[in-house]
């Protein structure tokens, strides 16, 4: 009976042992989890009509030309964007099909004229854009008599900027930095390999886009937002913006004409559009469609098709 005392005491004691050998994973962000910030992101008072915004992919300026992290870091702007529920955002493939035309491709190059070209067709108010700077995978590792452990980190660069696409111009440019760590561990040298995690790449662009938020959001106010008349007919207008945007019927529009594309003498580069001579001021009277409404005249005349409309403050 002894015998098989001992025998069974041995086998459980083996159980545990290779349970506390089993690795050990754990994944953070530097200082702060995503999550956090995308509450804080949300805690940002966002005042007047949802701005329609689009983002550029961004450039690959990596020292080693990272495979696809300019696409990573587009998808996951354009995701958090959306998550704010604070904009209207225009689908990816949508942005890429204006770029193809502009024979730009999705270099994220944009200049005056093509914002410009961009907030007409696609009625955008700003485009986000930017680059991936820096890019590095290090792992570290620490040894014991009983215990082994490797952290994988991912560090990445990232420039940031917003164009205002009635002006053509550069409203904000920023720099962040982000940082993701994947940690393992086990005991007697069981479970204290970390294999590749593919995700260590998203996971930084994550922690630095997302710290980026707050100052996006800070900048895309409801004093960017215009539309433009789709439609004359008498005296009704139609305005390419209804309820998605946040307009009210009742809500008083001012009119302005597209102001001129001013170029530089000295570099023959846009400085953007001068501010054009206002027409008039209209109030919405019903919506129609996903985003469109209907406004009559209060005032002013030759409103033409393209004419910015402004929220009255």
């Amino acid at each position: 009976m002894n015998k098989y005392k001992l025998i069974n005491t041995l086998l459980v004691c083996s159980v545990i042992l290779v349970a506390g050998c089993t690795p050990q994973t754990k994944s953070v962000h530097k200082d702060d989890n995503v999550q956090v910030n995308l509450v804080e992101t949300s805690a940002v008072e966002f005042k007047g009509p949802k701005l329609r915004v689009g983002v550029v992919n961004f450039q690959n300026n990596t020292p080693r030309k990272v495979a696809g992290i300019e696409t990573s870091a587009t998808n996951i702007l354009t995701t958090m964007l959306h998550e704010t529920g604070n904009f209207i955002v225009v689908p990816q493939q949508d942005m890429e099909s204006i770029l193809n035309q502009q024979k730009m491709g999705a270099s994220g190059a944009i200049n005056a004229s093509t914002a410009a070209e961009m907030g007409k067709i696609l009625g955008l108010n700003a485009i986000l854009t930017g680059a991936i700077t820096s890019y590095a995978e290090l792992v570290e590792g620490s040894n014991t008599f009983l215990s082994q452990s490797k952290t994988q980190v991912a560090k990445v660069g990232v420039d940031y900027r917003i164009v205002d696409t009635t002006t053509g111009v550069l409203i904000f440019a920023s720099h962040g930095n982000g940082e993701f760590r994947k940690e393992s561990g086990g005991l007697l040298g069981f479970g204290s390999k970390s294999s590749y995690d593919t995700s260590l790449k998203d996971g930084a662009l994550r922690d630095a886009l997302g710290k980026a938020m707050n100052k996006i959001t800070e900048q895309l106010t409801g004093d960017l937002w215009s539309g433009r008349i789709a439609q004359v007919k008498g005296n009704f207008i139609y305005i390419n913006a209804g309820q998605q945007t946040g307009l009210q019927i009742g809500d008083t529009l001012v009119v302005q004409e597209l102001g001129e594309e001013i170029i530089d003498p000295q570099t023959g580069v846009s400085l953007g559009r001068a501010p054009g001579v206002v027409r008039g001021k209209l109030k919405i009277a019903s919506f129609f469609g996903k985003n469109g409404s209907v406004a009559s005249i209060v005032s002013g005349a030759n409103f033409r098709n393209n004419d910015l409309v402004k929220l009255q403050k």
